[in-house]
């Protein structure tokens, strides 16, 4: 396949969310022959994360959320003269306001690059006339990162089956690898806990939307029933107050932690960890944190919220209960807790799940295939492998 000249735009300065998965595609993209360029707001986390990641941001390009006519003129000129300095063959954007900047960007350019959108969650479908004529008539391919997105895509918004696909997440699977004896045990350092100890992680924004409550009143059953149990929560957000308040309430301030987040030592702290729970998937919609425990070799347990059961499977690689059943998720969690083989058993194939179907470079030769398919040089993509 030729080389292709891509932009990638993500209107927002934040590295949590959509833009990891942006920037790991464009990386992906990159390591695949192809030409290119990385927008994103400045003066944030993202912007010194694309550096580090050799795509540093277009200084010249602002892609505003602002509502203000003046800004969004603006970010509109420059991503249009960028698209002409580039001769671009792909706009790709990941966010609804880069997507309608991009579009006005290309009616106003020269050249004529195709524009591909991906939707990363739920709300960002949302059925609404705008959102229905963004998605059906101003973009060449829209990509649902899980088949419950894509299904909202197709049966709400109705977007074309031929312009409608799915791909989902990657990690890095070489910085996330199954733990030595040595990252475990500098794991439970961090966490200033003892070896001994089944520790039971969730790494998720600390808000009301991710089941927290829920997943404190299992806890509670389980603590109650196994000794030496404890829990790790790895986040932050404005929902902590809350979750230490129903913590204490619940008598488990000696079995829950808190040692916040750290990206950079994220991988240590997972090593740390016995088993691995997510109740509910993030904004990015891959489910990122959970394929990230998958990668270590972690046994897991998840909802069938929102699509989030489709990264395992149940009962290979995890167990996976209903949303809000404090009592089923005690249950499968227990199950774990005393049940060492289970534990490994889980996580290699867990970890052979995520090598098959969810790492970086895997996503990259998807994505690649369908913009081979949107500008007419090769067969469709590839079915996702089962």
């Amino acid at each position: 396949m030729r080389q292709l000249k891509i932009i990638q735009v993500i209107s927002s300065p934040w590295w949590t969310g959509p833009a990891e998965p942006a920037l790991f595609l464009t990386d992906a993209l990159g390591k695949r022959g192809h030409d290119m360029h990385f927008v994103c707001v400045g003066g944030d986390a993202l912007e010194e994360q694309a550096e580090a990641a050799g795509y540093p941001r277009i200084e010249d390009v602002d892609p505003t959320r602002s509502l203000s006519p003046m800004r969004i003129w603006g970010s509109v000129s420059a991503l249009a003269s960028l698209i002409d300095k580039v001769g671009a063959d792909i706009v790709h954007c990941h966010l609804t306001a880069d997507n309608w900047i991009a579009y006005f960007a290309i009616q106003r350019a020269k050249s004529r690059p195709r524009l591909v959108r991906t939707v990363h969650h739920p709300r960002a479908a949302k059925s609404n006339f705008f959102n229905k004529y963004l998605l059906t008539r101003m973009t060449d391919g829209v990509i649902g990162v899980n088949s419950h997105i894509a299904g909202i895509l197709k049966n709400q918004l109705q977007v074309p089956p031929a312009r409608l696909h799915m791909v989902r997440g990657g990690v890095d699977i070489e910085r996330f690898r199954p733990a030595s004896i040595e990252s475990r045990a500098n794991g439970r350092d961090i966490l200033e806990l003892p070896n001994k100890a089944v520790l039971i992680g969730i790494v998720s924004r600390l808000a009301p939307d991710r089941g927290y409550m829920t997943l404190l009143e299992s806890f509670h059953l389980l603590a109650a029933k196994v000794p030496g149990v404890h829990l790790v929560i790895v986040g932050k957000g404005e929902y902590l107050p809350t979750i230490r308040e129903r913590v204490t309430s619940l008598g488990l301030n000696e079995r829950v932690h808190f040692p916040g987040y750290t990206e950079e030592e994220l991988p240590d702290v997972l090593a740390g960890l016995d088993i691995f729970t997510l109740l509910a998937p993030g904004s990015e919609g891959t489910s990122r944190a959970l394929l990230e425990a998958m990668a270590m070799g972690i046994p897991c347990v998840v909802t069938s919220h929102n699509g989030l059961d489709e990264a395992v499977r149940d009962g290979v690689t995890s167990y996976v209960v209903p949303p809000n059943n404090s009592g089923a998720l005690a249950a499968a969690l227990q199950n774990l807790v005393t049940d060492k083989s289970k534990r490994t058993q889980f996580g290699r194939a867990g970890r052979q799940r995520v090598e098959r179907h969810f790492y970086n470079g895997y996503r990259g030769e998807m994505v690649e295939n369908i913009y081979a398919q949107i500008l007419g040089i090769s067969q469709s993509p590839k079915e996702m492998r089962r």
